[in-house]
């Protein structure tokens, strides 16, 4: 599962820089990276930007944002709406807890059963 990350925590929103895709056309438009909560990211640009937006083709703008997409899962920098750093972070689903417990280590010479006195803690 894929979350966002600050050092602070988990967070929902980040952000990148189109400069990053491509340096003149899409500096200062900003790429809004959102966590679904279920390991899933969406990735769209920021609303502010349509207008700009509206002058380029849908299918350039789905290709800047599949674009973005592979330098966000590469690491690319982040940072929060409000300037913290932000990164992804692959989240291991919880472990199942075993049904086996460990024995407890024999304290007493009694406790050992014959052949197994090497076991004693002396």
């Amino acid at each position: 599962m894929k979350r966002l990350v600050t050092v602070a925590g988990p967070v929902a929103t980040a952000q990148m820089d189109g400069y990053l895709l491509e340096e003149r056309l899409l500096d200062r438009i900003m790429i809004q990276v959102v966590d679904k909560g279920d390991g899933n990211l969406e990735i769209a640009f920021h609303e502010k930007d349509q207008r700009y937006l509206s002058q380029f083709s849908a299918v350039q703008q789905a290709q800047w944002l599949h674009e973005a997409m592979l330098h966000v899962e590469a690491g690319c920098p982040l940072e929060t709406p409000d300037g913290n750093s932000a990164w992804i972070a692959d989240e291991a689903p919880p472990r199942a807890r075993s049904s086996i417990k460990a024995m407890r280590p024999a304290r007493q010479r009694h406790d050992l059963p014959p052949g197994l006195e090497f076991l004693r803690r002396d």
